[in-house]
């Protein structure tokens, strides 16, 4: 029986190459925006994810997200030290600066300030040149890579490197890898006092303070704890990322941008992919017929449908989710706005079923006029 239902599937190869290439189209424009979508919320907390080594972030209670910072006054990181539960806290600043190199490029960046004696919140982990430590150096700055490569075409990517910031002299100490930022901007990390130097900031020179939980305590009744305590809002870190995901959902505009492509590429699977396997059942009528007709069951016609909806589900969807793998591998390294963006497992997966759930839909639309197809019809002419 599985010789036969494949001979059937196989036998009108335009046919055949349609439905495939339909499933694989509609793959790949679900697996591609889906993994764009979700990279781009994952980047907006790319400062979270960087400051590993803090598992709280406390700031003012009208702040929502890292790129909407409220600066505050220095006293603040004393006040989150003193409350219980409290292992460390140091401050966090992040401003925009314009930087302007001797040949001439004038750019806005995203100047980012970790703890001068700790460097916490300096991306340790994802330097492609140079090291953190570089920043306990004179006027020394981290830049993004990418950004870098992008905005500064006329540069060269070597440490040493000089460039001013804000009227303040800087030398590049290092490169890391950083995902876009959402204005555009270039990601510069430094110390927080020549962050606050650049940026001319004279009172408010907190934009966050980063906290780490005592051992054995839960971070976030610690942060419930420095909420009471202090009036200032405070987040655990995996908190802190899913609310600033909330926000661009709600309000960034990005989940209708993307919500619209994936759901062409849903619309394009149900109606191309449903219709054609639909057309593709009862065409074969006849042929089904005449299996029933030598004495195979219903059971075993039903196998046969199945099977064929499986394997060009499974051959679709390789296809197609294949050819965006290839995209982000192609994409993901480079300089563009698609840089640090990969497949997700849960988009892989995701994409899959759907897929396999839409060809299966497919076939209870058409099994019934299998199922009931009269034998007696392959002896009519």
């Amino acid at each position: 029986m599985i010789r036969v239902a494949l001979a059937m599937l196989t036998h009108d190869k335009a046919k055949y190459v349609a439905l495939v290439a339909g499933i694989a189209f509609a793959s790949l424009l679900i697996s591609q925006q889906a993994a764009i979508f979700w990279s781009a919320l994952r980047s907006s907390t790319y400062g979270v994810q960087s400051a590993s080594a803090a598992d709280l972030w406390v700031m003012k209670p009208n702040v929502e997200i890292l790129d909407l910072a409220d600066p505050m006054k220095e006293g603040v990181v004393n006040q989150v030290r003193s409350v219980a539960g409290v292992q460390w806290a140091v401050p966090y600043y992040q401003a925009l600066g314009m930087v302007r190199t001797r040949q001439g490029s004038f750019r806005p960046v995203l100047v980012i300030g970790v703890d001068d004696a700790t460097l916490i919140g300096a991306p340790a982990a994802r330097m492609v040149a140079g090291d953190v430590r570089a920043l306990e150096q004179p006027n020394a700055v981290i830049f993004d890579v990418s950004g870098y490569q992008q905005n500064f075409p006329d540069l060269p990517v070597e440490i040493g490197q000089e460039v001013e910031i804000g009227h303040t002299r800087a030398v590049v100490g290092g490169f890391c890898k950083a995902p876009p930022a959402w204005g555009g901007q270039t990601v510069v990390y430094t110390t927080r006092s020549l962050a606050v130097q650049m940026s001319r900031e004279t009172e408010n020179t907190v934009s966050f303070v980063l906290a780490k939980a005592e051992e054995g305590t839960d971070p976030e009744q610690v942060a419930a704890r420095i909420e009471k305590e202090t009036g200032l809002k405070a987040r655990s870190s995996r908190g802190f990322s899913a609310e600033i995901i909330e926000w661009m959902l709600r309000f960034s505009g990005v989940a209708e941008f993307f919500g619209v492509t994936i759901l062409m590429g849903v619309v394009i699977g149900v109606a191309i992919v449903g219709q054609t396997f639909y057309l593709f059942s009862v065409e074969n009528v006849k042929q089904f017929a005449t299996l029933k007709a030598i004495g195979v069951g219903n059971r075993s016609v039903l196998g046969m449908i199945f099977l064929q909806a499986s394997l060009v589900a499974v051959i679709g969807f390789s296809l197609g989710v294949g050819v965006a793998s290839l995209f982000f591998a192609y994409f993901g390294p480079g300089t563009g706005g698609l840089r640090g963006m990969n497949m997700p497992v849960a988009v892989f997966i995701g994409t899959g079923v759907f897929i396999y759930l839409m060809v299966v839909a497919s076939c209870f639309l058409s099994i019934r006029r299998v199922l009931t197809a009269d034998p007696a019809i392959v002896f009519r002419n």
